[in-house]
């Protein structure tokens, strides 16, 4: 029964984390909001939501706060990791939904895994095992057939793959900064004070919105992306990870490229052509595969998404 609640609880995260940014995308095309106003809310209200409710019901919670502040090595390390993994690897996804939409910037942002494999490799001077070089294979040419078919119809501008890249880029930032911290502190208060410190820098250089113009739809769509695909989502994740194995739970996280091409067929009408609907099977077939256990050369982000979030090994998932 756990274990089924807790595959549920991931399902759920990691199509929440999704409807987020289907929901941000109509908000980008309208020129509603910038990719960098996005990120501020998202950061901003969302982490303080996080630590307020941290803090109010957790005694740990105020202990780690009181650590955080008081240890200037691991406020450094928590305001690099809000700043130049949070903020940037954020920033980078929605202006990729900007210049592309949701499904395909989902999917460059899953490529984190397949970056982080080939630069090991590299560093190693040794290649890949084989089901990982298939997965490589398999990603590349699933990305092939997404860009080709997007340049073709228009759906995609080349800014979109650059900042795709970037959003990948950021996936194994975030997913290596904090790994330090998890022997000192909770991973979900130093999540907290991440998202707010990358918030106050998103502050300081972007305008705020302002939601009073806002229509009744459009500030719904604000309050689902920040409460329901930031902090709810993230609640369910950690929810999932006390009931369920990481292996188990990197596989949840596949539901976020599909749950992403479905919000789009649902709520955006999208029609995505065959081509590139090929491509994204290839790139979730190749995280599927690179995920086998006991078949890759080196570890990867456990779960490609927009945040990050601990496995039971240890690791920093990205939400």
């Amino acid at each position: 029964m756990k274990r089924l609640v807790g595959t549920l609880c991931g399902i759920i995260s990691a199509a929440l984390f999704r409807l987020g940014g289907i929901l941000a995308q109509p908000l980008l095309s309208e020129q509603v909001l910038t990719p960098q106003q996005i990120v501020l809310l998202r950061l901003l209200i969302g982490g303080a939501m996080l630590l307020l409710y941290r803090n109010l019901f957790f005694k740990q919670a105020r202990k780690s706060t009181k650590k955080i502040w008081t240890h200037w090595r691991i406020l450094t390390r928590i305001m690099i990791y809000g700043i130049a993994g949070l903020c940037t690897a954020q920033i980078a996804f929605f202006s990729a939904i900007n210049y592309s939409n949701a499904a395909v910037a989902t999917v460059f942002q899953s490529t984190s895994p397949f970056i982080l494999l080939v630069f090991t490799a590299l560093k190693a001077k040794r290649l890949p095992s084989l089901l990982a070089g298939m997965s490589l294979i398999s990603a590349l040419m699933g990305i092939w057939l997404i860009v080709e078919s997007g340049f073709k119809t228009g759906l995609i501008k080349p800014e979109a793959i650059i900042f795709g890249l970037i959003a990948a880029i950021g996936v194994i930032l975030y997913t290596k900064l904090p790994v330090p911290l998890l022997n000192q502190i909770a991973a979900v208060d130093i999540l907290g004070w991440a998202l707010v410190i990358g918030g106050v820098i998103a502050l300081i250089h972007t305008p705020l919105p302002n939601l009073v113009r806002f229509s009744k739809t459009q500030l719904l769509a604000v309050l689902i992306i920040v409460i329901l695909a930031t902090v709810v989502a993230y609640d369910l994740y950690l929810e999932s990870l006390k009931l369920i194995d990481g292996f188990l739970a990197t596989m949840t996280g596949l539901f976020e490229p599909i749950s992403s091409v479905l919000f789009g067929m649902l709520f955006l009408h999208q029609i995505l052509v065959p081509q590139a609907l090929v491509g994204i099977i290839l790139v979730v077939g190749a995280i599927m595969i690179l995920n086998l256990p006991h078949h890759i050369t080196a570890p990867v982000p456990s779960k490609p998404c927009q945040c990050t979030m601990p496995n039971q090994q240890g690791m920093i998932s990205n939400q």
